[in-house]
């Protein structure tokens, strides 16, 4: 059985927090979680969209309030069951990318499903995949579950989306950016939010450590842009 805090708490990075998630576009997905208002809730979107981020500020979230929550990937779960997961234990269930997951797995989850919702027990479902469930391969029966609580899609950003979720980023971390330096980031690298907030960073901190500003010389001599 899955029934040990250490375990639990060596399963991911502490420090996902929904109010470190710059939740543009997605301003009622995050309410949301944030109120585990769903009992059974599903959330989908592209990489580096920001899910897992969701997933384990919602895991983290609940650990903090009932210290109840557990996070699993397809990765856990080529060594761990989800028949093993001890409910009394874990009140907050969080499955990430259902749709890299095998099928003895898959089953397993709708049983988890059922067994909460059969019995009535008072445990909460959050699952995400890359892809809306239509377009998904995976078990019809575990499809249909998953349609039964709430879904939400994650908004795909676009230029302006970006340009303004890396000023809010920027603003918050206290890095000191121009519009024009973010904006040739956009040019130059991944759209991807994720891997874009890493990249500032990274420039971030060698310009700290050289006493240096952050220009477009520096962005692209830092991440080997061409």
């Amino acid at each position: 059985m899955i029934n040990t805090k250490q375990q639990l708490l060596n399963l991911f990075d502490q420090n996902y927090e929904f109010n470190n998630f710059i939740s543009l576009g997605n301003e009622i997905t995050v309410a949301s979680l944030q109120n585990f208002a769903h009992q059974f809730c599903h959330i989908y979107g592209s990489n580096n969209s920001g899910k897992s981020h969701l997933l384990k500020s919602w895991v983290n979230l609940a650990n903090q309030k009932y210290n109840a929550g557990l996070y699993l990937t397809s990765s856990d779960l080529s060594e761990i069951s989800v028949n093993d997961i001890d409910l009394d234990t874990y009140r907050f269930i969080a499955i990430d990318n259902v749709d890299h997951i095998n099928e003895p797995e898959q089953i397993a989850i709708f049983d988890l499903f059922n067994k909460i919702r059969l019995a009535n027990r008072d445990n909460y479902l959050l699952t995400s995949s890359t892809q809306n469930l239509n377009n998904i391969d995976i078990r019809s029966d575990l499809k249909t579950r998953l349609h039964s609580g709430v879904v939400f899609a994650l908004k795909t950003m676009n230029e302006d989306d970006l340009l303004q979720a890396l000023q809010i980023y920027t603003k918050c971390e206290q890095i000191k950016v121009s519009d024009s330096s973010l904006k040739y980031l956009l040019n130059h690298h991944s759209r991807s939010l994720g891997m874009l907030t890493s990249a500032i960073h990274e420039v971030s901190l060698v310009a700290t450590q050289s006493k240096s500003a952050i220009t477009n010389t520096l962005i692209k001599s830092i991440l080997n842009l061409e």
